[in-house]
């Protein structure tokens, strides 16, 4: 009786929890919705943080991971994270959403548009990265917006044998 009432407790500790964060990894925005914000800080190449310190992980790709926890970085996280840094760091992003919001780590998910001096969309990020050869395609269903434009990028830069695929 005693566990039950604990584990009753800590359900609803959670749920609280959740709510008070507004990080809920189940909640998701319409369709197309989007927001205008600004990049503060650059992680690495698919990761940032916003001016109100909130983190953004692009949607669609994944970035070499960059050195952490006495773990070397993985080949081209140097030059993924570069590259992401003086395209948007301490600058202002469009960010659309597709479907779920947040991840299991509470950042948002999203596909990010740089804005140019009249306030338009001017270069897509995500898509960028795929172009340069360094990112790959993260778990991505072919019912996802962009999905045709990702994998076409993604084989050109393979075929070039830029970034990442240098290697093959």
């Amino acid at each position: 009786m005693y566990q039950r009432i604990i584990l009753i407790l800590l359900i609803i500790l959670m749920l609280i929890a959740s709510e008070l964060s507004g990080q809920n990894p189940n909640f998701s925005y319409p369709y197309n919705y989007s927001k205008i914000v600004y990049v503060s800080r650059v992680i690495d190449g698919d990761t940032f943080v916003l001016s109100d310190s909130s983190r953004v992980r692009m949607l669609g790709v994944d970035c070499p991971e960059a050195a952490r926890f006495s773990k070397p970085a993985e080949p081209f996280a140097e030059l993924s994270t570069a590259l992401i840094k003086s395209l948007i760091e301490n600058k202002t992003v469009k960010l659309t959403f597709d479907g779920k919001a947040f991840d299991m780590f509470g950042r948002q998910l999203a596909y990010v548009w740089l804005r140019n001096t009249k306030g338009e969309d001017s270069l897509f990020i995500n898509a960028e990265l795929l172009k340069k050869g360094f990112a790959r395609i993260s778990y991505y269903p072919n019912s996802k917006r962009y999905y045709a434009l990702f994998y076409n990028l993604r084989n050109t830069a393979r075929q070039k044998r830029l970034g990442i695929w240098s290697n093959e």
